[in-house]
């Protein structure tokens, strides 16, 4: 599940513990709208809203696109957002939504580190391109 490389020749397993850490948020208010025990917790309509943006780019995760990724870490900052607030203010489903905090951490810090990885590979593919390059080549020609 792990192992491949994405169309750039960078590592898959970062978007993969992406989707992972999604899944982990889906399974999270799943198990909170199945278990939770507060007056007000997400329920039906509401839920099923509320986990949309995560399962739209699931598939582009897994397939190892870079602008879900990008997509996919404001989804998981989203969710970030909303667990925390609902963890400090509903103590008696603060384990489910820690548990959605973790995952969706998990989620973006594998973005951001993929992010960063790219960067680096983009930067060394670009200064590599450039040292090919002749020096008439390099120089800007206004006749074009």
């Amino acid at each position: 599940m792990f192992a491949g490389h994405t169309s750039e020749g960078l590592p898959i397993w970062p978007l993969r513990l992406m989707l992972l850490g999604l899944v982990g948020v889906v399974a999270g208010y799943v198990g909170l709208w199945f278990a939770g025990r507060a007056e007000i917790r997400p329920q039906g309509l509401t839920t099923v809203l509320m986990l949309l943006p995560a399962i739209v780019v699931l598939p582009g995760l897994w397939r190892g696109h870079y602008k879900t990724m990008i997509w996919a870490a404001l989804v998981a900052l989203f969710y970030l957002l909303i667990s925390a607030t609902d963890a400090g203010a509903v103590a008696t489903d603060r384990g489910w939504h820690l548990w959605v905090a973790v995952a969706s951490t998990l989620a973006f810090l594998a973005a951001w580190w993929h992010s960063i990885k790219r960067r680096q590979h983009l930067k060394a593919r670009g200064t590599t391109a450039s040292s090919r390059r002749s020096p008439e080549q390099s120089r800007n020609n206004p006749e074009d």
